[in-house]
C-alpha cells in the first residue's frame, strides 16, 4: 500500500482539492486544473504551503482567497474528504497504483522541466516509475494508420526493443499500439501515456506479463478511473513527447491529436522529432516535412547500423535530408543489408547532451551556469562536454555563453 500513498503533503491536499474519487459527494466538483493553479500560486504569494492546509484551521485562508462565499464552501468540503481519499488510496493500492504530485521527489524530472505549470498537479500510474525518467523514443500514429504505417510500427518498436530503446507511446488502438506490442515481444521496455481510464488498463490482459515483469510502466495525468474523452487524449500528447529523447510521428492527418502534439512539440522545442516517409503518405506527414522535421524511412529502420547513433545524427543534421520532402526515398543499395545489432548497446550521453543542447541554445546564448541546471549536471561536466560541442562544431561560443551552430 505504501507505493499508492502520497509522499508529500502538498500532494495529500492536492488529491484533496483537485483528486476525483469514486465515492465522491454528490455534486462537489473538485477543482480544475485552472483553478488549482490560480489557488497555488495565490498560496505561494503568501508562502502558504498546500500541505499546510491540512495542519491548520483553513478557513480564514477560504475566505481571504474566495471572492464569493459558494467557492469557500467547496474549497472547504474538498479538503474534507479524507475518508474517501482513504478509500480510494485503498483501492489504488490493491491494483498497484501509485500517485506523485510535482512537489513529490519522485515525480518525473523531465515533466517538470519541460511541462512546468502546463502539466496538470498529479501523476498516476502503475509499474515501475524509474521507467519515466530514463527517457526513450516516443512514437505516435494515427489510430487508423494504414497497413504500411503499422507495419512500420512493428519494425520500429522490434528494433527499438532488441537495442534497449524505451518505447514511449499511448495504448491507442492502430501504430500506437502495435508500437508497443512490437517492443514488449523483443525484450524492451515501454512507457504507456493513457487518455483513458488507468483502472481499465490493468484490468486488460494484453499487458500483464510485462507489467509483473518490470517492462512495463502505466502512467496517466488523469485519476485512475475517468473514461476516455478526446481532449484529455490531446492533453495526455505533451506528456509522451516531454518524457522522451526523440520522437517519431508514423501517420498524421492535418487536423487532430496526433497533428496537434506533433505541433506543439515542435513550438515547444522539448524534443527533435522525425516523421515517417514514403512514397506514399498522408498529407499530415508531408505538411510536417515541409515544416522542417526530419524524415525517417523504413529502409533506415532496416538498414541502420543503431538507431540511437541514427536518431542522434538526424538530430544533429537538425532535417537538411528533408531539403525536398516530396521526392521518394532511395532505393537500397545493391548487395547485403549490415548486419542487425544483438546486444544493448551503451546510450551515448555526449550525444544526447549535444542534441539537447542544440535545442536549448537555439533562441539565444546560454550560458555555463544555466546550461548545468537545465540538465542537472556538474559544472565542470558541462565545461567538458561544451568545449567538445564547440571543438566539434555542434555549437559555437557566443557572447554570454554558447548557442546553436
Amino acid at each position: 500500500m505504501d507505493d499508492a500513498l502520497p509522499r508529500h503533503p502538498d500532494t495529500t491536499a492536492t488529491l484533496l482539492l483537485c483528486g476525483r474519487f469514486g465515492d465522491s459527494r454528490e455534486g462537489l466538483k473538485p477543482l480544475s486544473p485552472s483553478e488549482f493553479r490560480d489557488f497555488a500560486r495565490w498560496l505561494e504569494a503568501r508562502r502558504i504551503a498546500l500541505g499546510d492546509l491540512l495542519h491548520k484551521d483553513a478557513k480564514s485562508t477560504f475566505r481571504n482567497y474566495a471572492k464569493t462565499a459558494p467557492l469557500c464552501e467547496r474549497l472547504g468540503a474538498l479538503l474534507r474528504r479524507t475518508d474517501d481519499l482513504a478509500r480510494a488510496r485503498e483501492r489504488w493500492a490493491g491494483l498497484g497504483i501509485w500517485v506523485v504530485g510535482q512537489f513529490d521527489p519522485g515525480y518525473p524530472s523531465r515533466l517538470r522541466r519541460r511541462l512546468g505549470f502546463a502539466a496538470l498537479p498529479l501523476l498516476f500510474g502503475a509499474g515501475p516509475r524509474e521507467l519515466l525518467d530514463g527517457g526513450g523514443i516516443c512514437v505516435v500514429g494515427s489510430r487508423d494508420s494504414s497497413p504500411r504505417g503499422l507495419e512500420f510500427a512493428r519494425l520500429l518498436g522490434a528494433r527499438c526493443g532488441r537495442e534497449g530503446m524505451t518505447v514511449i507511446s499511448s495504448d491507442m488502438r492502430g501504430a500506437d499500439r502495435e508500437v508497443v506490442g512490437a517492443a514488449l515481444a523483443n525484450n524492451g521496455k515501454v512507457v504507456c501515456v493513457l487518455s483513458d481510464s488507468l483502472e481499465k488498463a490493468l484490468a486488460a490482459k494484453r499487458y500483464r506479463e510485462a507489467l509483473a515483469a518490470g517492462m512495463m510502466a502505466f502512467a496517466t495525468p488523469f485519476s485512475p478511473e475517468v473514461r476516455f474523452k478526446v481532449a484529455n487524449a490531446i492533453r495526455a500528447n505533451k506528456y509522451q513527447y516531454a518524457l522522451s529523447d526523440v520522437a517519431v510521428i508514423v501517420e498524421t492527418r492535418q487536423t487532430g491529436g496526433i497533428w496537434l502534439g506533433a505541433d506543439e512539440n515542435r513550438n515547444e522545442g522539448w524534443v527533435p522529432a522525425l516523421v515517417r516517409t514514403d512514397d506514399v503518405m498522408p498529407s499530415g506527414n508531408l505538411a510536417l516535412l515541409h515544416l522542417g522535421l526530419a524524415p525517417i524511412t523504413r529502409q533506415d529502420v532496416e538498414d541502420c547500423a543503431g538507431m540511437r547513433d541514427f536518431f542522434v545524427a538526424r538530430a544533429l543534421a537538425g532535417g537538411r535530408d528533408a531539403a525536398d520532402p516530396r521526392s521518394a526515398p532511395a532505393a537500397r543499395p545493391a548487395g547485403p543489408r549490415p548486419s542487425r545489432p544483438t546486444a544493448t548497446a551503451p546510450f551515448d550521453l555526449y550525444a544526447a547532451f549535444v542534441a539537447e543542447l542544440r535545442r536549448f541554445a537555439a533562441a539565444g546564448p546560454r550560458p555555463e551556469a544555466e546550461i548545468a541546471a537545465h540538465f542537472g549536471i556538474e559544472i565542470e561536466q558541462t565545461r567538458r562536454w561544451i568545449a567538445r560541442a564547440v571543438a566539434e562544431g555542434a555549437v559555437r561560443a557566443a557572447a554570454g555563453g554558447v548557442r546553436a551552430g
